[in-house]
This record gives structure tokens, C-alpha cells and sequence, in this order.
């Protein structure tokens, strides 16, 4: 595959030079594509913490997270970027990938609106477009790769985590440093096929379930573009004409005491 160097905050990295993403090159080498998310892998990552991607798409944080820590493990369900990665990735010797999707079960269904390769593939059902049945990827058999080193987690799964965060909680049994999960309450709101109202009232309460999650991580939850869960709930989820998402970091207390 042939590739093109992209350099962003400060590391270079060989993505895949095929047009559909040359427009998003421009932006991600301008830094304009989350900024807060690398801010945040740079505060969390060093050479001795294992990074973990849930949702790794072409790779643009995950080999770039490479630079920075000790080790990078990629979860990608979507098969146009498991392809593209199982290409990228040999060029990374601390880069490993799991071909599949972060689940609880053995099996999930994968649907891709937009077509498969884009960075909104999902685990949820969305209606008309490419769907396949693709293994599912627990949290035991991603700690299985890590031999008891601090992990730092990030997750992008398309509106999927607001269905398994009893999952999610699980990484606690672990040497947890911290979880960056992108919320969609959006996307899981229009994957219930319900009123809107009904809709919403479950969006809401899912995204609330999940902001709790940091009871089980002993973490602190912060929204990167809230300044308190409440007022995302509110004025994020429950009071807009579509949900916004957000991304909520939890710290858990032990790193930052």
C-alpha cells in the first residue's frame, strides 16, 4: 500500500494516500481534528504504559500514540481498515491488532451507513447499508496481550458504548490509568427506532449509566467540552434537537492523588 507521511503534534506518521481521505489529511495536519484527544494521549502516555485503541479506524491515534508509549494495541471491527492497518501496522514494532469488535459476545453485527472505511462504522443498528458478522473482542481477551503493565484506554465505537458499559467497567479489574470514551447518545438514540421522546428519554438515561461507570473505576468523569456531567445531560442530551457527543475522561483517583 502506498502511504504518506502526515506530520501532527509534533510525530510524523505514514497513513494510507488514497483520496477519500486526503481532505481529512489537510485538517489533521492543520491540527484541527481533535486537539483535546491528543492532549490527552500526551498526558496519559509514556514508555511504560500500554495504549490501547477501541475503534483504531486507519490508525491516525494509535500510530501516532506509538511515539509515546510502551506498547499500542489496536481493536478495529471495520474490514476496509483492518486491511489497511494489517498493512501499516508491521511498519510499527510496538503496534499490535485485534481484528474484531469490542464486545461481550462472541459475534456482533457491524453496519457501516456510509459504506465501509469510513470512521462511522458501529456495532448499533442504523437501518439500510453494508452490515457484517464480525468476532467480538472482550476485555479478557485484550488483557490476555498485557502482562500486568498500566494501560491507558481509548474508545470510539460509534454510539456501541452506551449498550455495554458494564463491559467497559471491567478494565477496573485492571492497572487502569485512564478511559477516553467518545459518547454518541445521537446515534444510539436513532439505532431504538422509537418516538423521539421515548428515544431521548433513553439516550439519556444510557448516557447517564455510563457517566456513572466511574463509581466502578474509583475515576473521575470530566466532559471535554462540559464543564459538569449535569450540564451535558442536560444541555448536551436531554434539552437539543439531536444529542451532542461528547468525550468523557475518567481518571481514576489512585493516578492523580
Amino acid at each position: 500500500m502506498k502511504t504518506v507521511p502526515i506530520r501532527y503534534f509534533g510525530h510524523t506518521v505514514s497513513l494510507p494516500d488514497l483520496p477519500r481521505y486526503r481532505k481529512f489529511y489537510r485538517k489533521l495536519a492543520a491540527e484541527d481534528w481533535e486537539p483535546r484527544t491528543f492532549r490527552t494521549l500526551r498526558s496519559n502516555l509514556d514508555a511504560g504504559t500500554v495504549y490501547i485503541d477501541i475503534g483504531g479506524w486507519i490508525g491516525v491515534t494509535a500510530l501516532w500514540a506509538s511515539h509515546l508509549a510502551k506498547r499500542v494495541i489496536i481493536i478495529e471491527p471495520d474490514p476496509e481498515c483492518r486491511a489497511i492497518l494489517a498493512e501499516l501496522c508491521p511498519g510499527y514494532a510496538n503496534v499490535a491488532l485485534l481484528e474484531g469488535a469490542f464486545s461481550p459476545t462472541p459475534t456482533v453485527i457491524i453496519s457501516a451507513a456510509e459504506g465501509f472505511g469510513s470512521s462511522e462504522t458501529t456495532a448499533l443498528a442504523l437501518g439500510p447499508g453494508d452490515s457484517l458478522e464480525v468476532r467480538g473482542i472482550s476485555v479478557n481477551e485484550i488483557m490476555h496481550h498485557i502482562a500486568g503493565e498500566p494501560i491507558f484506554i481509548k474508545i470510539d465505537i460509534e454510539g456501541y458504548e452506551l449498550r455495554i458499559a458494564d463491559e467497559i467497567a471491567r478494565f477496573a479489574d485492571y492497572h487502569l490509568k485512564g478511559i477516553q470514551c467518545a459518547v454518541h447518545p445521537a446515534l444510539y438514540e436513532r439505532s431504538l427506532g422509537t418516538d423521539r421522546l421515548t428515544g431521548r428519554a433513553r439516550a439519556l438515561l444510557a448516557t447517564a449509566r455510563l457517566a456513572r461507570m466511574h463509581r466502578a473505576l474509583s475515576a473521575r468523569p470530566s466532559s471535554t467540552k462540559y464543564r459538569a456531567m449535569f450540564s451535558y445531560l442536560v444541555f448536551g442530551v436531554l434539552f437539543r434537537a439531536a444529542p451532542k457527543g461528547t468525550d468523557l475522561i475518567f481518571t481514576p483517583r489512585a493516578e492523580t492523588s
